[in-house]
């Protein structure tokens, strides 16, 4: 597995970027779980049990609920780096 510290130099920004790639991988793991749900929803839906199919419904809009919220931190980021290049 990759160590994302070998990328994260130690200067000034490297609290930014450490941030930075923990959004990223947030994002990511949130945004895999919302596939998995809605995969495992059509296959429920599928196999006619409804309920289940519902539950992996909920469980996919959690899921890209945190990958919303992940994803802010990664524009505000991007706003940041904008005014500091203005």
């Amino acid at each position: 597995m990759v160590d994302l510290d070998d990328y994260i130099d130690g200067g000034d920004e490297a609290g930014d970027v450490a941030a930075d790639f923990a959004a990223l991988k947030d994002c990511l793991k949130a945004l895999a779980d919302a596939v998995a749900s809605t995969n495992l929803a059509v296959i429920n839906a599928a196999q006619g049990d409804p309920p289940a199919a519902t539950q992996r419904v909920q469980a996919s809009v959690a899921a890209l609920k945190r990958f919303h919220e992940a994803y802010k931190v990664l524009e505000q980021a991007d706003e940041a780096e904008a005014d500091d290049e203005a």
